[in-house]
């Protein structure tokens, strides 16, 4: 409740509602997939607006089927990718917001939510590792 209640964070757990019920749909479920761990100093680079291979381990989902399912409905639904992208968007923004002010170890906690889980796998698609 507290977090609905700031207006930043409510638009990043509706949007990531959102993209978990459309890939649940397909039977991509985020407790089912078990990235790669990040060092926290590289979730903060991203943070920071660092992209491509430089913070490629920050794509930890390596799950072919699921990659290659959210990958397929990217280029063939239109609604799943806009709220794909419109759940990149306000994950980069909540995740900039936060890093600011959050310990790694609270950073290590965030990264292993669902949410996060969501952005490795669309984020991985959608080549913001490459």
């Amino acid at each position: 409740r507290r977090a609905l209640a700031d207006r930043s964070l409510a638009k990043l757990i509706r949007a990531s509602q959102d993209v978990l019920t459309l890939l649940g749909g397909d039977g991509i479920f985020m407790d089912d997939l078990i990235p790669d761990r990040a060092h926290p100093d590289l979730w903060r680079r991203f943070a920071g607006g660092e992209r491509g291979r430089s913070i490629a381990a920050l794509g930890g989902i390596r799950d072919r089927s699921s990659l290659a399912l959210s990958a397929a409905r990217m280029r063939q639904d239109t609604i799943f990718r806009d709220a794909a992208h419109h759940f990149l968007r306000q994950f980069d923004r909540s995740f900039q917001s936060f890093e600011k002010t959050a310990s790694d170890g609270e950073i290590a906690a965030f990264t292993d939510t669902r949410t996060a889980r969501a952005f490795m796998l669309f984020g991985g698609v959608a080549g913001v590792f490459d």
